[in-house]
């Protein structure tokens, strides 16, 4: 059973790794193997494209999740310190929870579109990836500091409160200690793989829908892959001569989606 368990966790591992390899070879100068592809792919910049749509997207997935899991953790930390600090915390996330992700950053965005179209390309995608995280992490931050605060509370309460009391301990040091079991590790990894899998779809969404909706005049900095395959959905009508500049894009992004929800669903079997 343990060989077993072994070698699963170990193609796992090989799979997940090939699945998220595009975020990665996105990196490698383009000139190294750009060559070595069809015609029809490096002709109407569509590989030049693909290549900084991967780039800004491994960007944005590690801006937020360093953004989002600081913010999870010390919220969800204060929220079990302090009763007053949960129950704000509780009613803030149920609000933003009743509204569609996709909305927030809309919202977000509408205020810096005007600055997002004017200012220098530079300065634009900076102002853009600052607006996308602080959305990502808005819509990731309900779910995100409920996986910290309900282990932690129950772990609190249910288990080390009283021996820890008994040694004199406040609150605020039996907190800290709890924070550094193998539970919580495992729930910080879990929290982690689900904020990467939530700005992943939700990256993809925005960046298609502002494409179909704005297309060029949208937000030009905010290169995205949803943006490349909603820009290139008219491949598949009839007349489209490359509808693998469509199918690219969107394959890459479900199999770095599969290597997401495989890293979550392992965290979640070890729980």
């Amino acid at each position: 059973m343990m060989r077993k368990t072994n070698f699963i966790d170990i193609l796992r591992v090989i799979v997940v790794f090939i699945l998220v390899l595009p975020l990665f070879l996105a990196w490698i100068p383009m000139e190294c193997y750009s060559h070595l592809l069809a015609e029809n792919l490096v002709k109407g910049n569509f590989f030049r494209n693909l290549v900084l749509s991967f780039q800004e997207l491994s960007i944005t997935l590690v801006s937020t999740v360093i953004f989002a899991m600081i913010l999870s953790v010390l919220l969800g930390y204060l929220s079990v310190l302090s009763l007053k600090v949960g129950h704000f915390l509780a009613n803030v996330n149920n609000a933003v929870e009743s509204v569609p992700s996709i909305l927030i950053a809309l919202f977000l965005y509408a205020p810096v579109s005007g600055a997002l179209a004017k200012t220098s390309h530079s300065k634009s995608t900076i102002l853009s990836l600052v607006v996308f995280v602080i959305a990502a992490t808005v819509t990731v931050l309900p779910e995100a500091v409920r996986s910290i605060s309900i282990p932690l509370a129950d772990l609190y309460d249910k288990k080390y409160s009283v021996s820890f009391r008994s040694y004199g301990f406040t609150k605020n040091r039996i907190l800290r200690v709890l924070m550094k079991m193998d539970i919580m590790k495992a729930s910080v990894k879990r929290v982690a793989a689900g904020i990467l899998l939530k700005t992943l779809v939700l990256d993809t969404s925005l960046g298609y829908v502002i494409q179909c909706g704005l297309g060029s005049t949208g937000t030009p900095s905010h290169t995205s892959p949803g943006a490349l395959v909603a820009a290139n959905r008219k491949e598949l009508l009839l007349g489209g001569t490359n509808p693998e500049w469509f199918w690219i894009p969107t394959a890459l992004l479900i199999a770095v989606s599969v290597a997401f929800l495989l890293i979550l669903k392992k965290d979640k079997e070890e729980a």
